[in-house]
């Protein structure tokens, strides 16, 4: 994108920013590690599927402590690639916070920096497709009893507030847009409860990797692996084959491919998922501390 179009967007953003009397924040910094908020890491809000999802789905953990409904809205249900959206305002967020600044609920970029960032391509149809990415994410509603920040959600909302576009190129391409953050997503990421995650997570094409990657790197973390039964773990990355036989086929194909960046997956004789770290170094010094005791 030239200069002088970036520079027509933020007198654009500016003068609406004055007109609206609304506090924003320009998303203009590089963005050095991305960040994914704890939150949806935990819970299945996002469709792994390539079509569109129009059915009511609800998910509560195996202890019974955290549920979550998610209601699709006319475009249906927000899927795992829409999350990039999330993901990157997460992360200019954070940015912005370990820079010393304050930024609002309000957050306003140029597209084609979020398109580049999370490896999109930057073609009329990547901007098709993000616009139809924000109508989900604002079209989906949550109801959950999962806290961010503290709080708790007390109604149901969506997953973003709103967006609006700010400026068109002269081939209708979106140049920058605005978008308002959920009082929950907004509250999480403030509140630091995010994890680093690998930018080549942007590179895996399958919703059901990009699933089990955020929940490898919630739940193994620093550990040396991660156990979970497979039943549990299918609802977990919120599957809806009705076979387990077919979500282990989906698995087994994953586990061949090899594709999970940090970390390794296997299935167990007994029924189990079991995900290891990668980091072989880290992984046998906290083998030799457990036998130490």
């Amino acid at each position: 994108m030239s200069a002088s179009a970036v520079v027509k967007f933020e007198a654009l953003a500016d003068r609406r920013k004055k007109e609206q009397g609304e506090k924003t924040f320009t998303a203009n910094f590089e963005i050095v590690s991305f960040k994914d908020d704890i939150a949806s890491m935990e819970a299945p809000i996002f469709s792994l599927s390539t079509k569109p999802d129009h059915m009511l789905w609800s998910w509560t953990s195996v202890d019974g402590k955290k549920s979550v409904t998610v209601a699709p809205g006319y475009f249906g249900r927000a899927t795992q690639h829409d999350k990039d959206v999330l993901i990157y305002c997460a992360s200019q967020i954070i940015a912005a916070i370990n820079a010393g600044e304050h930024p609002p609920q309000i957050i306003r970029f140029v597209a084609h920096d979020f398109l580049v960032a999370t490896k999109r391509g930057t073609s009329g149809d990547s901007y098709l497709l993000f616009k139809r990415a924000l109508n989900r994410l604002k079209g989906t509603q949550i109801t959950t009893n999962i806290y961010t920040g503290k709080v708790r959600a007390s109604k149901g909302f969506g997953l973003i507030d709103s967006w609006s576009l700010i400026q068109n190129s002269p081939d209708e391409r979106m140049v920058g847009v605005e978008i308002k953050l959920s009082d929950w997503l907004y509250r999480g990421i403030c509140a630091k409860e995010i994890l680093t995650i690998n930018p080549n997570y942007f590179l895996l094409r399958k919703p059901l990797e990009r699933r089990i990657y955020e929940i490898a790197r919630k739940h193994v973390g620093r550990q040396e692996l991660w156990e979970i039964g497979i039943e549990a773990f299918k609802t977990k990355c919120g599957s809806k084959v009705k076979r387990l036989r077919q979500f282990r086929d989906e698995l087994k194909i994953i586990i061949k491919e090899n594709s999970l960046l940090d970390y390794q997956l296997m299935l167990t004789i007994d029924g189990k998922v079991r995900i290891y770290t990668r980091d072989t170094k880290h992984f046998a010094n906290r083998l030799v501390k457990k036998m130490k005791g």
